[in-house]
């Protein structure tokens, strides 16, 4: 993956640790909606909103050239929306 996209080591170091920013920053919010809206709604939304971020990194470069940014801010970006996406799961997922 990194070949493909012409990430550094340090780019692709960046991008993991911006997926744990993400997570951890929205979980609490994440837990709070889960109790107002119910785990049967909240994890088939982690499940679509995951699924469709998890599906766009494939797309990095196309993304990128049609937002006009720089592919590792793009792979930036859709780490970040993947932790966001995700945050929430591991307390859903005890709550059914």
């Amino acid at each position: 993956m990194l070949d493909d996209l012409s990430l550094s080591d340090s780019v692709y170091a960046l991008g993991a640790s911006i997926f744990f920013w993400g997570y951890f920053l929205f979980e609490m919010p994440s837990n709070l909606l889960l109790h107002r809206y119910g785990a049967r709604f909240w994890i088939a939304r982690i499940m679509i909103t995951w699924g469709i971020v998890s599906s766009s990194m494939a797309f990095i470069v196309p993304l990128a050239q049609f937002f006009h940014v720089q592919t590792s801010t793009m792979f930036y970006t859709l780490r970040f929306l993947l932790g966001l996406c995700e945050a929430g799961f591991s307390r859903a997922s005890f709550c059914t």
